[in-house]
């Protein structure tokens, strides 16, 4: 059997004559928070060759037109087409979080015997709290840049697709199956 001391005045609610009272916390946090956000999920994470970071982008696709691409099957002649690629570089953003223990929840946590759990949970709170706003900034970053940046946030995609001018007004009479369609064959 091992005995030990403890200093109570810190985690208990109340110590009277002949009573203390120390709440019990139940070692299992339950919530029901989304962890990530959808547009995050989706996205494939690419690890950062340096700063900036290099990568190709591929601009076109290589795709023989109507008329060259029909030929006779007899007499085959086709066009050369090569995929487009050009190098670019974006440099790197920083996410950072923080998380402060006072002297309270140190010795509440210690003397439960739970703050190594506690310490555990909320570290894996903050990381995923820092990766709910990763997830947020992807889409709506106030950047306006990807190789200049003007800002320390994301150049949003929302923001992206505004600037390539791939946007367009579906009023409430108009169909959006022929909004798309109006977006689609203008792009190409």
């Amino acid at each position: 059997m091992k005995a030990q001391f403890l200093d109570l005045h810190a985690a208990a609610d109340f110590l009277g004559p002949g009573a203390i009272e120390v709440n019990r916390y139940q070692s299992e946090i339950t919530d029901i928070v989304r962890r990530r956000g959808v547009f995050g999920q989706r996205i494939r994470q690419v690890p950062a060759t340096g700063h900036p970071s290099r990568f190709f982008e591929q601009t076109a696709i290589a795709a023989p037109s109507m008329v060259a691409g029909f030929v006779d099957p007899r007499n085959i002649v086709t066009t050369v087409n090569a995929p487009t690629r050009v190098e670019r570089s974006v440099p790197l953003k920083a996410l950072v979080s923080q998380i402060n223990y006072n002297l309270f929840d140190v010795e509440v946590g210690s003397q439960q015997s739970q703050f190594a759990f506690l310490q555990a949970k909320d570290l894996a709170d903050a990381v995923d709290g820092l990766m709910r706003t990763h997830d947020t900034a992807l889409w709506q970053g106030n950047d306006t840049s990807l190789s200049a940046p003007t800002t320390t946030e994301y150049y949003g995609a929302a923001g992206q697709i505004a600037a390539g001018g791939n946007v367009s007004t579906i009023h409430t009479t108009d169909s959006i199956v022929d909004g798309f369609t109006r977006i689609r064959y203008c792009s190409t």
